[in-house]
């Protein structure tokens, strides 16, 4: 997947404020003086409303706390970007991790330790609960090792609708490898008719996708017609399909 950049707009009034996009997920940090009653410096990152990590510092009863030649604004905007600096952070090394762990996935899959592979996934998804990808090839894999159907094809399915939250726009380049995996939960099910309309669907998104056009000759499934509100048969339909036929050679 490809990494959005980061952006950060700041505010620098009495207090430092800033707004840092992470992938679409929107962030505010807030570093703000206490009174002279209350002399501490507090930073406090927002999500969604929600403060999921503070700091504070009280050099209220040590002067000495503060830094040779620091003023307590300078400390401030260093607390401050300090914040800002961790949230990258943990949020790079997160993706970084999620990676390896698919990487890891599909090396096991490759080599058919499909029973490894979902051990795996069984970790990872322990810290990465709502990651759709992770989620996807455990969906999948629960129903072909584990024979527990509804559990995967559910997993398949709230992967693509997870999918949809957090990248509402350009979402379909990532949709077939979701798609593949809930046509195989559905496949192992005994649910062809799903799983054809599964991998068809992953299939308009990409149809040059080799794996899902294995699935479909597999199940002896014709792709679906380019115009469906016309009859397979319609001039329309095999004009086209010629064309596509034609341009694939």
């Amino acid at each position: 997947m490809e990494k959005k950049a980061i952006k950060i707009k700041s505010s620098l009034g009495a207090d430092f404020n800033s707004e840092v996009d992470i992938q679409g997920e929107k962030y505010f940090i807030q570093t703000e003086e206490g009174s002279s009653k209350n002399p501490r410096i507090t930073t406090r990152v927002y999500l969604k409303g929600q403060i999921i990590y503070s700091k504070e510092i009280d050099y209220g009863h040590n002067m000495d706390a503060l830094p040779p030649d620091k003023t307590v604004r300078e400390l401030m905007q260093k607390q401050h970007e300090l914040a800002i600096g961790i949230l990258k952070a943990e949020k790079t090394m997160a993706e970084t991790t999620v990676s390896g762990f698919l990487e890891e996935v599909k090396a096991l899959l490759g080599r058919n330790e499909e029973e490894n592979a979902l051990r795996v996934l069984s970790e990872a998804l322990e810290h990465y609960t709502d990651n759709p990808f992770l989620l996807s090839y455990y969906g999948y894999l629960k129903a072909v090792v584990k024979k527990s159907y509804k559990e995967g094809i559910l997993a398949c399915t709230k992967a693509l609708e997870t999918l949809k939250q957090k990248v509402p726009f350009g979402e379909e380049f990532f949709y077939p490898v979701l798609y593949l995996n809930l046509g195989k939960a559905y496949l192992a099910a005994g649910r062809k008719r799903q799983a054809v309309d599964a991998f068809q669907k992953g299939l308009e998104l990409d149809t040059e996708n080799s794996e899902l056009r294995k699935m479909l000759r597999t199940l002896g499934a014709r792709r679906r017609p380019a115009i469906p509100f016309f009859e397979r048969s319609h001039i329309l339909n095999k004009y086209i399909g010629m064309l596509s036929h034609k341009f694939k050679k």
